[in-house]
Formats: structure tokens, sequence, C-alpha cells
């Protein structure tokens, strides 16, 4: 019903109700504890007893945690507030004790029967020690609590600041992906515009599709697997259309993709990146070689192309690693969701191949 982490900004009618909760377990459990202590077996004496001392138990606890702890633990003077917490103990404990010795044990509760009424040689004796180290007891646990309720408030703060602070990162870098591949694929449009291409209203009806998955589908930190796929399928054959025969595109897809999500604009990343490498008016043969596969514990996806050469006869070009706005953002949108936690490989040779592997579970 009350939630130990919970902390309020106002005393709404909750948190009162919460403190007199906690006060009234201390009530009970002091009078619990002296009535057996005496062994009378009564416990409405120490019900009134403990109900006398009460307010200068609660004076002091809050006087303490809600006036000097704030003060004091905010500049860390630990030893100033630890000080003044005992000297005002002491004053407690000598009212609780002048309470007790001049009032209670002569009118509310004569009996020595339940008070062991004393002399006044014994009023600075052990009584009065234990009254002090009662009153410290009662508001260390209280502090305890409150550092306690403080530490959580503060993880719960650093934790919604990074969290907020990856979400615009990503944002950032996700908004840089999307105009670079709308400049290369509208440079592509345009070409076909020139020559009078039939298949360009094709290309502007598949591009408005994934212009709609970007802008609209792909604003969480991750989405559905399917819904990535359907937006690759798309890019496929767009750029199939605009190569037609000149391109082999092999593109092949395995296991189950239900409740499995990556993060968004991901995998289009490589394969643009594929395409951009892989075709060659030089070459005999130019191909492209797609491949993902759904394991029990992650997502493994593989995207291989020939190379392509400047002229006839030259060895094929081996492109940067790092080169392109697109493949820098993936590393760091990687980094930024997984840490670590993922494997991203990229081997240019005779042919330029990535593979990428991340959890999805």
């Amino acid at each position: 019903m009350f939630p130990f982490s919970k902390t309020y900004d106002t005393w709404s009618l909750e948190r009162i109700l919460r403190h007199v909760a906690y006060w009234c377990m201390w009530w009970a459990f002091y009078v619990v504890v002296n009535g057996n202590s005496y062994g009378t077996g009564e416990y409405l004496p120490w019900l009134i007893l403990e109900l006398c001392v009460l307010p200068i138990k609660l004076s002091f606890t809050y006087f303490v945690v809600y006036y000097l702890l704030p003060r004091y633990s905010k500049k860390k003077r630990y030893v100033s507030l630890f000080l003044i917490t005992i000297g005002l103990a002491l004053v407690g404990g000598v009212l609780i004790r002048v309470l007790d010795f001049y009032y209670v044990s002569k009118y509310l509760l004569p009996s020595a029967k339940y008070l062991h009424k004393i002399d006044d040689s014994q009023f600075l004796t052990f009584k009065l020690a234990y009254k002090v180290l009662d009153l410290l007891f009662v508001v260390s646990l209280v502090i305890t609590i409150k550092f306690v309720q403080q530490q959580i408030t503060h993880e719960r703060y650093t934790k919604d600041l990074l969290t907020q602070k990856l979400k615009t990162e990503l944002q950032f870098l996700k908004h840089q992906l999307q105009p670079h591949f709308l400049f290369n694929t509208l440079n592509n449009l345009y070409g076909m515009i020139l020559t009078k291409d039939e298949k360009a209203g094709e290309v502007v009806i598949k591009l408005s599709e994934i212009m709609n998955y970007m802008l609209y589908e792909s604003n969480d930190t991750l989405i559905p697997l399917d819904k990535e796929l359907a937006n690759l399928t798309n890019y496929i054959h767009l750029e199939r259309i605009r190569y037609g025969e000149e391109l082999e595109v092999r593109y092949e897809m395995e296991g189950d993709t239900d409740n499995v999500k990556i993060p968004p604009l991901i995998l289009i990343s490589f394969v643009e990146n594929a395409f951009k490498h892989g075709p060659s008016v030089h070459s005999d043969i130019s191909w492209i070689h797609i491949t993902g596969k759904v394991l029990k514990d992650s997502f493994h996806f593989v995207v291989e192309n020939s190379l392509g050469s400047n002229k006839k006869g030259e060895n094929p070009k081996k492109p940067e690693i790092n080169s392109g706005i697109g493949l820098l953002n993936v590393r760091k949108r990687l980094e930024l969701i997984y840490g670590d936690g993922y494997v991203l490989s990229i081997n240019p040779s005779d042919t330029y191949k990535v593979e990428l592997e991340i959890p999805h579970n």
C-alpha cells in the first residue's frame, strides 16, 4: 500500500497517513516492550505514558530530519549534523526525564509497580542516558530511511537523465541518416527522370512508403523486426528497379521473426552501402547477397557484395571501412543501445562483407 521508495513534494493525505502509521507502530512497539519487560501484563498505563512523550520524539525527529538534515547533508557537514543531533538528544532526554519524574510518576501513573519511582539523586543516572539513546535510535532509523530514499531518487533521476540523453542522441543520429538516404535516392530518381525511365513512377511510390516508415513508424528505440524487414524489402525492390538485370540481388531471411525487436533503420544502412559499392559498369558480374537469421537469443545479418573497379582490368577498389555518414551513425547508434553487447564486422577483401549480430531478448 505504501511503497518504501515513494517520495512526496507536498503533504498529501497519503503522506500524512504514512507518517501516522509509522508513529503508531513505534507507539505500539514501546507499549508492548515496556509492558512485557515489567511483567505486569497491563498495557493501558504504557499507552498513556508513551502518548505523553510522543510529542517530544516527534518534535526532535522532524526538526532533525526536515530542517537539519537537508541543510547539513547538502554541504556534507556530517560531523556538525552529528554533534548538533547529539546535543538536541540530550535536551530531549532531559525533557522526557523531567516529564517522567515530575509529572507522569507523580500524578498520571503514580504506582511504583509501573514506573519504579526513584529519588532525586537518581535523576541524572542511567535512566536519563536511556532516554537520550532512545531518541537517537528513533531518529537514526528515520534518517536512514531518508538517506535510502534520497539515493533511490538520485539514481532514478540519473537514469532518467541518461535515458533522455540516449533518446536525444539516437534521434539526432537517425535524423542525420534520413537526409543521407533521401539525398542518394533522389539523385538516382533524378537520373531516371532525365532518361525518361518508365519505372520512375514506381520508384516514387516505393520512396514514399520508405519515407512514411522513416517519419512515422521508426520513432521508438526498438521496433518489430517485421517492420524493419518490410522497409528493407521496399528499398531492395526500389534498387532492383534502378539496376534491372545489371545487378544480381539475392535476399534471404530465416527463422521466426515474431516478437523480435531491433533498432530501426540499422539494416538498411548496410544494404544501401552494398548498393553503393557493389554495382559496376566495368564488371561482367555485379552481385549483392543479403541474408538474415533469427537465432535463439540474437539476430544475425550479413550483407556481401562484389567490388567494382574504376577501369576495366584494374583490381577491385576497396572502400574505406568507416566511409560515409550512414555507417558512422550505425556504429554510434549500436553503441548507444547495446554498449559492447553487439558484434559488427566489416571485412573488405575481394568482396565487401558486413556481419552484424545483435541480441533481441
